[in-house]
C-alpha cells in the first residue's frame, strides 16, 4: 500500500508545476483487478511545454503493481515548421523500477538541398538506449545505438540506410530502395552479424499497390 500511496502522491505533486506548463488533458488514472482483487494501477500526467519555436510535451507516468511500480518519464521536442516536416526533433526518456533502470534518446535532423529544400532533404536520426540491472549493480549495462539516414526527393522518400550495434554484439546494416523509377515495389537488404560473422542476411521485395 505504501507504493500505491507514493504513486498517488507523485501524480498529485506533478499538478503543482509552474504556470508556464499547461496540462494537455486531465491526468489519466486507472486501476486493474482480478476476481475482485486489486492487482495494479496506472497514473499519467501529460504536460504541454511548447514555445513559439518548438512543440514540447512531457509525460510522467507511474504504473504497475503495488509491490513493483515502474516510473517513466518522456520528453519530446519538435521544432515548428511552416511547411514540410520538422527540421529537427529530440526525444528523451527514462524508466525505473526495482528490477532495472533505463534511459533512451532519439535525435533527428533534416538537411535540405536544391531549389526545393523543404521537399528535397536528407534526414539523419540517431537512437540510443541503455538499461542496467538494479538487482545486480555490478553487471555491465546493455546498450544499443542505431544511426539511420534517408533521402527524400520532391517529397517522396527514395532510399534509406541504417547502421546498428550494441554491447551484445548484434551489429547490423539495413539498406532500402523505395519505389525506384516509379516501380511499384520496395527493395531492402538486411545483414546481421555477431562476433564478426554474418548470422542473418536477407533480401526482400515488397509490392506496393498505388491505386485502390
Amino acid at each position: 500500500m505504501k507504493s500505491l500511496i507514493l504513486g498517488g502522491a507523485f501524480a498529485l505533486s506533478m499538478t503543482a508545476v509552474p504556470v508556464m506548463a499547461q496540462a494537455i488533458r486531465k491526468p489519466d488514472l486507472s486501476v486493474s483487478s482480478n476476481d475482485g482483487r486489486f492487482t495494479g494501477y496506472s497514473a499519467a500526467l501529460p504536460l504541454d511545454l511548447s514555445s513559439d519555436a518548438e512543440s514540447t510535451t512531457f509525460v510522467a507516468k507511474v504504473a504497475g503493481s503495488i509491490e513493483q511500480p515502474t516510473y517513466d518519464f518522456n520528453l519530446n521536442m519538435t521544432a515548428k515548421a511552416e511547411q514540410g516536416p520538422s527540421p529537427r526533433a529530440l526525444a528523451l526518456g527514462a524508466s525505473l523500477n526495482k528490477r532495472e533502470a533505463g534511459v533512451r534518446s532519439s535525435l533527428s535532423r533534416l538537411f535540405g538541398f536544391g531549389d526545393l529544400p523543404k521537399s528535397n532533404y536528407v534526414s539523419v536520426s540517431v537512437d540510443m538506449n541503455a538499461t542496467r540491472s538494479m538487482v545486480l549493480p555490478a553487471s555491465i549495462p546493455v546498450a544499443r545505438a542505431n544511426v539511420r539516414s534517408a533521402l527524400t526527393l520532391d517529397g517522396r522518400q527514395i532510399a534509406s540506410i541504417g547502421l546498428g550495434g550494441g554491447t551484445m554484439g548484434d551489429e547490423g546494416v539495413d539498406f532500402s530502395l523505395i519505389r525506384p523509377f516509379d516501380i511499384p515495389a520496395e527493395f531492402s537488404v538486411s545483414v546481421r552479424a555477431e562476433d564478426e560473422r554474418v548470422q542473418d542476411g536477407r533480401f526482400m521485395v515488397k509490392l506496393v499497390k498505388t491505386n485502390w
